[in-house]
C-alpha cells in the first residue's frame, strides 16, 4: 500500500513505502492507545470530594494508599460489592481553615496541632480550595477563607463528584446543611460525618430520596472507637444475664474536634446525648448511663483515652463491676467507616437507590433514625450490600 502526495509546483508523484506508512500507522495508534489510558476512568472509580480536610479524611486517604501498596491489615471491608480502596480517587478538597486553604492536600493533612501523624506517605497534590463558612462561632477557630454558595458549587460541579464527603468540624450546622444542599444541586451522594443531623433530617432526607440520591449519616461510629467499645461490653454482660445497673464512659484526648468539643457547650451536651442513646440502647430496660468527652489535652495529640465503669448483678445478686481504659487513636478510627461509606454511597448511586440508607447507617454512624444492637446492625449492613452488589 502506498500514499500518493502530490508537491506543487513541480509536477511530480513521490511516494512512501508500506513499510514506513507501517511504522507511523503502529506511532499512531501506540499513541491514540496511550491517550485513551489518560483520559478514560478507571471502570470502578470513585470520585470523592471532601469538605473538611483533617483527621478523619487522612485517615482515609492513608488507609486506601497502604490498600494500593498491598496492606489490607484493620480495614472493615476490603471489598464492597465491587468497590475495593483503590478505587477511590479524590477529586476536590475545601475547607475554611487558612492554614490549609491553597496548600496542595498532602500538606495540608499536617498544616495545624493535633493532625493524624504520617503512618504512609500521600501522593496527593490536589490543592485545597476554600469551602463555605456561615459565620458560625467555634471555639478556637482560626481565620478563614471562604467562598460564596455559588462559587462553591460551580467549582464542585467542575469536579464531578460520586460523593460528597462532610468531616467538617462538629458544631456547624448551617454550613453542613449547605454542604448537603451543595451535594443535591450537583447530583451526587452525601456522607456525613458530623452530629449535624442531615440523614435524619425529614426535609433533607425526603429532598435526597427524590433525588435518587443515596444519604449517609450522621455522626460517624468510630471502628473501634468508645461508644462501639461501650456497646459491646454492655451488650455481652446482658447476654450473660447481667442485670446492669448503671454505666458512664470518660474521653480525654488531644486533636481540633476534641478542643472544640471541650469548649462549646451546645455541642458537648449534644454529642453526649448521641453517644448516651446509642450505649444505652442495647439494653432492653432502663439504666442510669452518661457518656461523652470531658477534657482536652492538647499534648495528646490525635490520640484519645476512654475510660468505662460498668455495674451490675449477677446469679444472686451478686455485684459485677468492670473498669476498662480504651487507648485509641482518632483519626485511625476513622479510616475504616468512611471507606466503606464512601463506598456504599457509591454503590447506592449507581442503583439509583436515594435517601437515607437505612439499612446501613446504624453500622457507620452514631446519630440514626432507629438505634440498633451492633450485632443486629452488622448482619443489616452485610445483608444490604449482598442484595443490591
Amino acid at each position: 500500500m502506498a500514499i500518493l502526495i502530490t508537491l506543487f509546483p513541480v509536477v511530480k508523484r513521490q511516494t512512501i513505502s508500506a513499510s514506513l506508512f507501517q511504522s507511523v500507522q503502529r506511532r499512531c495508534k501506540r499513541q491514540l492507545s496511550e491517550t485513551e489510558k489518560v483520559t478514560e476512568p478507571p471502570e470502578h472509580e470513585i470520585r470523592v470530594a471532601v469538605a473538611g480536610v483533617g483527621s478523619a479524611v487522612s485517615g482515609m486517604l492513608q488507609a486506601a494508599e497502604l490498600y494500593k501498596r498491598g496492606s489490607g491489615t484493620g480495614l472493615l471491608h476490603r471489598v464492597l460489592g465491587p468497590f475495593s480502596p483503590s478505587d477511590i480517587s479524590l477529586v476536590a478538597a475545601f475547607d475554611v481553615d487558612e492554614r490549609k486553604v491553597g496548600r496542595p492536600v498532602r500538606e495540608a493533612l499536617q498544616a495545624v496541632p493535633g493532625a493524624l501523624p504520617i503512618f504512609t506517605p500521600i501522593k496527593q497534590n490536589l490543592k485545597v480550595e476554600p469551602g463555605l463558612s456561615k459565620n458560625e462561632p467555634a471555639s478556637g477557630s482560626p481565620s478563614t477563607k471562604a467562598v460564596s454558595y455559588d462559587s462553591f458549587v460551580s467549582t464542585l460541579e467542575k469536579a464531578r463528584p460520586d460523593v460528597l464527603l462532610n468531616a467538617i468540624t462538629g458544631g456547624l450546622d448551617s454550613a453542613g446543611e449547605a454542604y448537603a444542599q451543595a451535594a443535591l444541586d450537583c447530583g451526587c451522594a452525601f456522607v456525613n460525618a458530623t452530629p449535624t443531623p442531615i440523614a435524619t433530617s425529614t426535609e433533607l432526607e425526603t429532598n435526597f430520596r427524590d433525588r435518587r440520591l443515596p444519604l449517609l449519616g450522621d455522626d460517624l461510629l468510630s471502628q473501634i472507637g468508645g461508644t462501639l467499645f461501650h456497646s459491646m461490653v454492655l451488650s455481652v454482660l446482658s447476654s450473660r444475664g447481667v442485670k446492669i445497673t448503671q454505666t458512664y464512659q470518660l474521653d480525654v484526648g488531644g486533636g481540633r474536634e476534641n478542643e472544640v468539643t471541650v469548649e462549646d457547650d451546645e455541642l458537648r451536651l449534644r454529642k453526649r446525648a448521641i453517644k448516651t442513646l446509642t450505649v444505652a440502647s442495647v439494653i432492653p430496660y432502663k439504666i442510669k448511663a452518661a457518656t461523652g468527652t470531658t477534657e482536652y489535652v492538647d499534648f495528646m495529640g490525635n490520640s484519645r483515652d476512654s475510660r468505662f465503669e460498668i455495674m451490675g448483678e449477677s446469679v444472686l445478686g451478686a455485684p459485677i463491676e468492670v473498669e476498662v481504659t480504651l487507648r485509641s487513636v482518632d483519626g485511625a478510627n476513622a479510616a475504616g467507616p468512611l471507606l466503606d461509606a464512601v463506598r456504599v454511597a457509591k454503590l447506592c448511586l449507581s442503583k439509583r437507590i436515594g435517601g437515607a440508607i437505612e439499612e446501613v447507617n446504624p453500622y457507620l454512624f452514631k446519630l440514626v433514625r432507629s438505634s440498633v444492637d451492633p450485632v443486629s446492625a452488622e448482619r443489616m449492613f452485610n445483608d444490604f450490600i449482598k442484595r443490591v452488589s
